[in-house]
Protein backbone atom coordinates (compact mmCIF):
# COMPACT_ATOMS: atom_id res chain seq x y z
CA UNK A 1 0.00 0.00 0.00
CA UNK A 2 1.05 3.59 -0.84
CA UNK A 3 0.38 5.62 2.44
CA UNK A 4 0.34 9.25 1.21
CA UNK A 5 0.20 12.41 3.12
CA UNK A 6 -2.18 15.07 1.90
CA UNK A 7 -1.15 18.48 2.64
CA UNK A 8 1.79 19.73 0.58
CA UNK A 9 2.68 16.27 0.13
CA UNK A 10 -0.05 15.81 -2.89
CA UNK A 11 0.44 19.50 -3.69
CA UNK A 12 3.37 21.88 -3.94
CA UNK A 13 3.97 23.57 -0.96
CA UNK A 14 3.54 27.53 -0.02
CA UNK A 15 0.68 27.43 -2.81
CA UNK A 16 -1.65 29.51 -0.30
CA UNK A 17 -3.97 26.39 1.20
CA UNK A 18 -1.52 26.15 4.54
CA UNK A 19 -1.12 29.97 5.07
CA UNK A 20 -5.14 30.00 4.64
CA UNK A 21 -5.63 28.07 7.28
CA UNK A 22 -3.27 29.23 9.95
CA UNK A 23 -4.73 32.40 9.47
CA UNK A 24 -8.27 30.81 10.51
CA UNK A 25 -6.77 29.29 13.62
CA UNK A 26 -5.10 32.58 14.69
CA UNK A 27 -8.77 33.99 14.18
CA UNK A 28 -9.93 30.93 16.10
CA UNK A 29 -7.33 31.69 19.08
CA UNK A 30 -7.69 35.45 19.54
CA UNK A 31 -11.35 35.46 18.69
CA UNK A 32 -13.31 32.83 20.74
CA UNK A 33 -10.53 31.64 23.46
CA UNK A 34 -8.63 35.49 24.02
CA UNK A 35 -5.26 34.88 23.29
CA UNK A 36 -3.87 38.31 22.91
CA UNK A 37 -2.61 38.54 18.87
CA UNK A 38 -0.13 39.89 19.77
CA UNK A 39 1.28 36.46 20.88
CA UNK A 40 -0.80 34.43 18.93
CA UNK A 41 1.97 33.26 16.52
CA UNK A 42 4.37 32.40 19.90
CA UNK A 43 1.82 30.47 21.51
CA UNK A 44 1.19 28.37 18.33
CA UNK A 45 4.40 27.23 17.68
CA UNK A 46 5.05 26.36 21.43
CA UNK A 47 1.41 24.44 21.31
CA UNK A 48 2.99 22.71 18.29
CA UNK A 49 6.73 22.21 19.63
CA UNK A 50 4.92 20.48 22.67
CA UNK A 51 1.77 18.80 21.55
CA UNK A 52 2.15 18.44 17.91
CA UNK A 53 -0.35 20.25 16.70
CA UNK A 54 -2.11 23.56 18.02
CA UNK A 55 -5.44 21.64 18.61
CA UNK A 56 -3.72 19.00 20.69
CA UNK A 57 -1.96 21.86 22.68
CA UNK A 58 -5.54 23.59 23.24
CA UNK A 59 -7.12 20.86 24.12
CA UNK A 60 -4.94 20.73 26.72
CA UNK A 61 -5.66 24.22 28.17
CA UNK A 62 -9.11 25.27 27.17
CA UNK A 63 -12.35 23.28 27.11
CA UNK A 64 -12.04 22.72 23.38
CA UNK A 65 -15.24 21.49 21.37
CA UNK A 66 -12.76 19.90 18.61
CA UNK A 67 -16.04 20.14 16.12
CA UNK A 68 -16.69 23.57 16.38
CA UNK A 69 -12.71 24.63 16.39
CA UNK A 70 -12.01 22.34 13.08
CA UNK A 71 -15.35 23.67 11.21
CA UNK A 72 -13.72 27.03 11.93
CA UNK A 73 -10.33 26.09 11.00
CA UNK A 74 -10.62 24.18 7.99
CA UNK A 75 -14.22 25.08 6.72
CA UNK A 76 -12.64 27.18 3.85
CA UNK A 77 -12.97 27.55 0.24
CA UNK A 78 -9.54 26.10 -1.56
CA UNK A 79 -10.97 26.38 -5.16
CA UNK A 80 -9.05 29.95 -6.03
CA UNK A 81 -5.68 27.61 -4.77
CA UNK A 82 -6.26 24.05 -5.90
CA UNK A 83 -7.44 22.60 -9.31
CA UNK A 84 -7.08 19.12 -10.90
CA UNK A 85 -3.67 17.58 -11.45
CA UNK A 86 -3.26 15.83 -14.66
CA UNK A 87 0.23 14.67 -13.91
CA UNK A 88 -0.49 13.66 -10.78
CA UNK A 89 -3.44 11.67 -11.42
CA UNK A 90 -1.41 10.31 -14.68
CA UNK A 91 1.78 9.36 -11.73
CA UNK A 92 -0.40 7.54 -9.01
CA UNK A 93 -2.58 5.67 -11.80
CA UNK A 94 1.01 4.13 -13.06
CA UNK A 95 1.92 3.36 -9.42
CA UNK A 96 0.97 -0.59 -9.20
CA UNK A 97 0.08 -0.32 -5.27
CA UNK A 98 -3.21 0.46 -3.91
CA UNK A 99 -3.26 4.15 -2.25
CA UNK A 100 -4.82 5.62 0.53
CA UNK A 101 -4.30 8.67 2.76
CA UNK A 102 -3.35 9.50 5.97
CA UNK A 103 -3.39 13.24 7.15
CA UNK A 104 -4.37 15.15 10.15
CA UNK A 105 -6.62 17.48 8.65
CA UNK A 106 -10.23 16.37 9.25
CA UNK A 107 -12.39 14.91 6.71
CA UNK A 108 -14.19 18.28 5.10
CA UNK A 109 -10.96 19.68 4.07
CA UNK A 110 -9.46 15.72 2.91
CA UNK A 111 -12.76 15.56 0.61
CA UNK A 112 -11.83 19.12 -0.78
CA UNK A 113 -8.32 18.84 -1.42
CA UNK A 114 -8.76 15.52 -3.14
CA UNK A 115 -11.54 16.26 -5.04
CA UNK A 116 -10.26 19.54 -6.44
CA UNK A 117 -6.90 17.85 -7.16
CA UNK A 118 -8.96 15.15 -9.32
CA UNK A 119 -7.56 11.98 -7.46
CA UNK A 120 -10.52 11.56 -4.99
CA UNK A 121 -11.51 8.30 -6.79
CA UNK A 122 -7.71 6.60 -7.10
CA UNK A 123 -7.94 6.60 -2.64
CA UNK A 124 -9.28 3.52 -1.31
CA UNK A 125 -9.56 4.83 2.02
CA UNK A 126 -9.06 8.51 3.19
CA UNK A 127 -8.00 7.64 7.17
CA UNK A 128 -8.45 11.49 8.49
CA UNK A 129 -7.80 13.39 11.68
CA UNK A 130 -11.81 11.49 13.00
CA UNK A 131 -10.63 8.09 11.68
CA UNK A 132 -7.19 8.23 14.00
CA UNK A 133 -9.51 8.85 17.22
CA UNK A 134 -8.25 13.20 17.16
CA UNK A 135 -4.96 11.87 17.36
CA UNK A 136 -2.15 12.91 14.79
CA UNK A 137 0.73 11.46 13.56
CA UNK A 138 3.64 11.75 14.08
CA UNK A 139 1.66 9.62 17.35
CA UNK A 140 2.53 5.49 16.03
CA UNK A 141 -1.05 5.19 17.03
CA UNK A 142 -2.53 6.72 13.56
CA UNK A 143 0.19 4.31 11.53
CA UNK A 144 -1.13 1.45 13.69
CA UNK A 145 -4.94 2.43 12.75
CA UNK A 146 -4.36 2.72 8.84
CA UNK A 147 -2.06 -0.31 8.44
CA UNK A 148 -4.57 -2.67 10.73
CA UNK A 149 -7.44 -1.18 8.87
CA UNK A 150 -5.94 -1.66 5.43
CA UNK A 151 -4.91 -4.97 6.68
CA UNK A 152 -1.30 -4.93 5.87
CA UNK A 153 2.09 -5.56 7.56
CA UNK A 154 3.45 -1.90 8.22
CA UNK A 155 6.46 -3.54 6.37
CA UNK A 156 4.24 -3.89 3.60
CA UNK A 157 3.16 -0.53 3.69
CA UNK A 158 5.13 2.50 1.65
CA UNK A 159 4.65 6.30 3.80
CA UNK A 160 5.22 9.59 1.95
CA UNK A 161 4.96 12.95 4.41
CA UNK A 162 6.87 16.26 3.91
CA UNK A 163 7.19 16.17 7.74
CA UNK A 164 10.35 14.89 9.14
CA UNK A 165 8.73 14.01 12.05
CA UNK A 166 6.08 12.05 10.53
CA UNK A 167 8.31 10.21 8.36
CA UNK A 168 11.16 9.12 10.89
CA UNK A 169 7.77 8.01 13.39
CA UNK A 170 6.10 5.65 10.56
CA UNK A 171 9.77 4.39 10.04
CA UNK A 172 9.74 3.18 13.34
CA UNK A 173 6.65 1.72 13.63
CA UNK A 174 7.79 -0.54 10.18
CA UNK A 175 6.82 1.07 7.42
CA UNK A 176 8.93 1.71 4.55
CA UNK A 177 9.34 5.79 5.19
CA UNK A 178 9.60 8.64 2.93
CA UNK A 179 10.69 11.89 2.98
CA UNK A 180 9.43 14.32 0.90
CA UNK A 181 11.63 17.18 1.78
CA UNK A 182 12.05 20.80 0.44
CA UNK A 183 14.64 21.57 -2.15
CA UNK A 184 16.86 23.39 0.09
CA UNK A 185 16.46 21.31 2.89
CA UNK A 186 20.46 19.83 4.56
CA UNK A 187 20.88 15.93 3.21
CA UNK A 188 19.31 14.13 6.77
CA UNK A 189 21.99 11.08 7.92
CA UNK A 190 18.97 8.49 8.33
CA UNK A 191 19.35 4.79 7.14
CA UNK A 192 15.79 4.62 8.52
CA UNK A 193 14.35 6.46 5.54
CA UNK A 194 14.44 7.64 2.16
CA UNK A 195 14.27 11.05 1.02
CA UNK A 196 13.12 12.58 -2.72
CA UNK A 197 12.63 16.07 -3.40
CA UNK A 198 9.67 15.81 -5.91
CA UNK A 199 6.41 13.65 -5.51
CA UNK A 200 7.11 12.32 -9.20
CA UNK A 201 10.22 11.13 -8.11
CA UNK A 202 8.33 8.15 -5.91
CA UNK A 203 7.73 6.03 -9.25
CA UNK A 204 11.41 5.74 -9.54
CA UNK A 205 12.21 4.98 -5.81
CA UNK A 206 9.22 2.62 -5.67
CA UNK A 207 10.65 0.48 -8.61
CA UNK A 208 13.76 0.00 -7.00
CA UNK A 209 11.85 -0.73 -3.55
CA UNK A 210 9.43 -3.49 -5.93
CA UNK A 211 12.38 -5.32 -7.27
CA UNK A 212 13.81 -5.92 -3.92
Amino acid sequence: VLLLDLDETLYPRGNGVLRRIDGRINSFMTDRLGIDPATVDAERAELCARWGTTMRGLLERFALDIDDYLAHCHGVDLSDLLAPDPRLRALLERLPLRKAVLTNAPRRHARQVLDLLGIADLMERVFALEDIGYVPKPAPSAFATATAELGVEPGACVFVDDMLASVRAAAGHGLHAVWLAPPDAEPVDDAEHHVVRDVHELETLLGRLLDR
